[in-house]
């Protein structure tokens, strides 16, 4: 009897210590990953760090350029930053959306790096417009907080939130964290709380235009996302956004997807190329349609109205390669 007892007692510690350790793990566990997700950016910061401002040359139009992949204080940014600011000064410029990677290779170490002077400050220095950034897989690396934090102190670079939105009267903005998990979710969770506005008036709905790091189609290097991110823009995003700007390949793309009306323009060349025969032998063919390819340095201008959406793709030199015109 006294030896039945004794295996129940042992079961029952054994049981008993199991489920500690359990619970401990998954405590540990999650604990790590809630501490791994703070550091990339996964959470948002109770508020914004700095307010949206934007001043339109025109408050019926917006221009702006996008380029991603920016960060390498080299020739080539340089000269793709020369680019732009003759575009602007002829074609004119509201502001600039920075698509991921803007500080090669590990992001910025603290506060304090220095290459936010030599790799953003002193490579813009000839565009005076306010620059949106987001953050792309480089920038996480070491410590993606300082990038918000330079929105303080900065008269041009721009990132309140590790996600935001803000809009004008022709055009509304979703900026994500396309390195953290379930970013498509959140981004139609954006889109819910903001299309609320416009049930008594659709008409009135300004175009809807997301931009991230990490591309949904993509016939660069990096090819198209994994099937579950595509499978989940399949059926709740595509149609509602008309333009999804990435980086992260590095060259300029504008891809289709079928026939539902959101372009989807890689522009991942503001430092970096595929110039080399090697880079191309890594390119890889997309599941939506190529309507354009260049696998160079350069960028993309977009201006946008009530009822036009066009954007033009142009060389490190300024030079126009391809232009494109949506309508409603």
């Amino acid at each position: 009897m006294e030896q039945i007892i004794s295996k129940r007692r042992l079961r029952f510690w054994f049981k008993l210590i199991l489920m500690i350790l359990l619970l401990g793990g998954g405590i540990t566990g999650g604990y790590k990953l809630h501490e791994l997700g703070s550091k990339v950016g996964c959470f948002q910061l109770p508020e914004n760090v700095v307010p949206i401002n934007i001043k339109l040359l025109n408050s019926d139009t917006i221009r702006f350029i996008a380029l991603g992949d920016t960060g390498t204080g080299d020739e080539e940014q340089h000269k793709v930053a020369n680019g732009m600011a003759q575009v602007c000064k002829s074609s004119g410029c509201d502001m600039v959306l920075m698509l991921g990677d803007n500080f090669y290779d590990d992001g910025l170490k603290s506060y304090m790096d220095t290459q936010f002077e030599s790799k953003f400050v002193n490579v813009y220095n000839e565009i005076n417009k306010p620059f949106f950034a987001v953050l792309g897989n480089h920038d996480i690396r070491w410590d993606a907080l300082s990038q918000v934090m330079h929105s303080i102190d900065s008269d041009k670079w721009r990132m309140p939130n590790y996600e935001y939105s803000f809009k004008t009267e022709t055009a509304r903005f979703f900026g994500i964290n396309t390195s953290c998990p379930f970013s498509s979710e959140r981004l139609r969770n954006y889109l819910d709380i903001d299309d609320s506005e416009y049930v008594k008036d659709e008409a009135a709905r300004p175009w809807t235009i997301a931009f991230g790091h990490h591309s949904v189609f993509s016939n660069g290097t990096h090819g198209d996302t994994d099937f579950f991110t595509r499978l989940y823009w399949d059926w709740f995003l595509e149609g509602r956004v008309d333009l999804y700007l990435s980086g992260h390949n590095h060259h300029l793309a504008h891809l289709q997807h079928g026939n539902i009306p959101t372009e989807y323009v890689v522009s991942g060349a503001g430092a970096k190329h595929y110039r080399s025969a090697s880079e191309r032998e890594r390119l890889n063919k997309s599941e939506a349609l190529s309507k354009f390819t260049y696998n160079d340095t350069g960028f993309v201008w977009i201006e946008i109205s009530s009822h036009k959406l066009y954007f033009s793709m142009h060389d490190s030199d300024g030079n126009v390669l391809y232009e494109y015109t949506k309508t409603r």
